[in-house]
This record gives structure tokens, C-alpha cells and sequence, in this order.
């Protein structure tokens, strides 16, 4: 495993391209807690390293879309404690949607 990276086993959808030509899924990731990872295909020295946004999808379906609750909102913008307890929690449960609750507080703190 290369140093301070971590298996993606399919958390991210990075494409990495071959230098036979097409493109891999990134098979090693190394969070760079700034909304972005750094993935690799393999586990040779040489191999090159690609810095990947991340975002989640954007979803077009039809549908009844419900505005944030007052608490979520507050908790997004809040500071301290309680958004880094939330930031960890979504963290943990979905690497992408961390980026996108980061890029929100960024955005919208208070």
C-alpha cells in the first residue's frame, strides 16, 4: 500500500487514465480534507498521482424537493464541536457527501 493512502474499494468513482490507453477505477486514495483526493491506479513508486475533486451527482429526477431544516442549516453553519462532530459522522458514511457538507460550511459559515 502506498504511504498514507487508503483502498478505495469503490468510495469514489475515479477514473484514472493508462498509459496503454482507457482509463481504471483509482485503486488508492489519500484524503486531502480540502473537498478533494489525491487516487493512484497501483502501488509502484513511479506511478502517477491525480488530485480529484470531489462532488456529489447531481440528481434531475422529478420530485417534490423539501427545503433543509432549520436545524440542519444551523448545524451546517455552526462552529466548533458541533459541525466537527457531523463532518466526521458523514465522514464515515460517504466520502463525496464529506466534500460537499465541507464546501457548504466553507460557504456558509457564520
Amino acid at each position: 500500500m502506498p504511504h498514507d493512502f487508503e483502498l478505495n474499494n469503490g468510495r469514489i468513482d475515479a477514473q484514472i487514465p493508462l498509459q496503454q490507453g482507457g482509463n481504471v477505477l483509482a485503486k488508492w486514495i489519500k484524503v486531502l480534507g480540502s473537498g478533494e483526493v489525491v487516487a493512484r491506479a497501483g502501488e509502484d513508486p513511479d506511478e502517477p498521482e491525480y488530485v480529484v475533486p470531489l462532488h456529489l451527482a447531481t440528481d434531475y429526477s422529478p420530485g417534490d424537493v423539501d427545503t433543509m431544516p432549520y436545524w440542519c442549516e444551523e448545524l451546517l453553519q455552526s462552529n466548533g464541536a458541533p459541525f466537527f462532530a457531523l463532518a466526521m459522522t458523514v465522514r464515515v458514511l460517504d466520502l463525496t457527501a464529506s466534500a460537499e457538507v465541507e464546501h457548504y460550511h466553507c460557504h456558509h459559515e457564520r
